[in-house]
């Protein structure tokens, strides 16, 4: 009965133990380790152990979960610093590749405005080219056109040249035999004739480029020449004489006018085709330079094509690689955040069971 009794009062303390840890931990009720901890020291005041080693034990388990909780603060303090600096390269990766971007972008648009007026250019210098194709063309075909002509002209005065000296022998030699005072021969008369005819096909020939003033010369000549094929009159003689002196004067001014112009002409056509023939190689240059620069730019913006892809990708990685560290350590903190809190609820339970031992202990 005595037996009974006892294990009735053990029973009935250690409940009473029991209700009044779980009413000093009402607050960590649901807490699993409050739950483990009133097991626990239930269980040891159950069994009669000793207050002072459960004491022990529990200062035993707040040193561990403050040890615990300053591993974690360390921990969470490295994981912040890496965190920072990985976050840090990100970032400036992020920047360089946007300033790569940026002035990748300011050289495509600079390059394109050069190739507008790189293309303006060599269309101006292709024109300015053609026309100075045709103008070399002209040119040329003015200075073979003077060439002919003249060479047709300077022949029409020789030729009128040699006939009206010609005609001046024959008639020295008419005016020497004193034709005035015998018949004229057939020859003599056939002379004549020829050389009023030529006389008439001279001034014809010679009408488009001569002088009119040595045109007047001729048909006093042609004239007299048509007399003296009847009778020679001495003073007519003399005076188609003189007349044909004059006439080969004139025709020999005439003559060296045209070739004195002639020059003036072929200096100036010439001096025309050099200075074409300059402006075409200007031109060739700065074509040629305009084209190859288009090349240069082309390939240049073809290659800032594929480079403003990989800046442009760099970019997108790089702010997705950042959204990404910036939630983790997001996820980070609040895991770090919840487990001190829960570290912190821990050590205060092991407190409570502390002061109730030492107020038991007390008693």
């Amino acid at each position: 009965m005595k037996s009974t009794l006892v294990v009735l009062l053990i029973v009935v303390a250690s409940a009473s133990t029991v209700a009044d840890i779980t009413q000093r931990l009402s607050n960590y009720a649901d807490h699993p380790f409050g739950s483990s901890m009133i097991n626990l020291v239930s269980v040891n005041m159950k069994t009669g152990g000793s207050l002072n080693e459960l004491k022990q034990l529990l200062q035993q388990i707040k040193d561990e979960l403050i040890a615990l909780t300053q591993l974690q603060d360390q921990e969470s303090a490295t994981f912040t610093r890496r965190s920072q600096v990985d976050l840090a390269k990100l970032q400036a990766t992020l920047e360089q590749a946007q300033s790569d971007l940026d002035n990748q972008r300011q050289e495509q648009a600079s390059l394109t405005n050069e190739l507008t007026t790189l293309q303006t250019r060599v269309k101006e210098d292709q024109a300015a080219l053609d026309r100075n194709s045709r103008g070399s063309n002209d040119a040329q075909a003015r200075l073979d056109s003077e060439n002919a002509d003249f060479g047709t002209k300077f022949q029409d005065y020789s030729d009128a040249i040699l006939a009206c000296k010609e005609a001046q022998r024959l008639l020295l030699n008419l005016r020497g035999e004193g034709a005035s005072l015998i018949q004229l021969t057939q020859d003599t008369k056939s002379n004549l004739i020829q050389t009023k005819e030529n006389f008439q096909k001279i001034k014809e020939i010679l009408e488009a480029h001569t002088k009119k003033s040595s045109l007047t010369l001729f048909q006093p000549i042609i004239e007299g020449l048509a007399e003296m094929t009847t009778k020679v009159n001495p003073e007519t003689l003399n005076n188609v004489l003189s007349l044909v002196a004059r006439l080969i004067t004139a025709l020999q001014e005439g003559q060296d006018q045209l070739e004195s112009n002639h020059k003036t002409q072929v200096d100036n056509l010439s001096r025309l085709g050099d200075d074409l023939r300059n402006e075409k190689q200007t031109l060739q240059v700065s074509l040629a330079t305009a084209n190859n620069r288009l090349k240069e730019i082309q390939s240049r913006l073809n290659e800032l094509d594929g480079l403003i892809n990989i800046s442009n990708a760099i970019v997108e990685v790089t702010q997705l690689n950042i959204q990404d560290a910036t939630r983790i350590n997001e996820l980070e903190d609040q895991e770090y955040s919840n487990q001190k809190v829960s570290r912190q609820t821990e050590i205060d339970i092991v407190d409570r069971l502390i002061e109730y031992i030492n107020q038991k202990l007390s008693e």
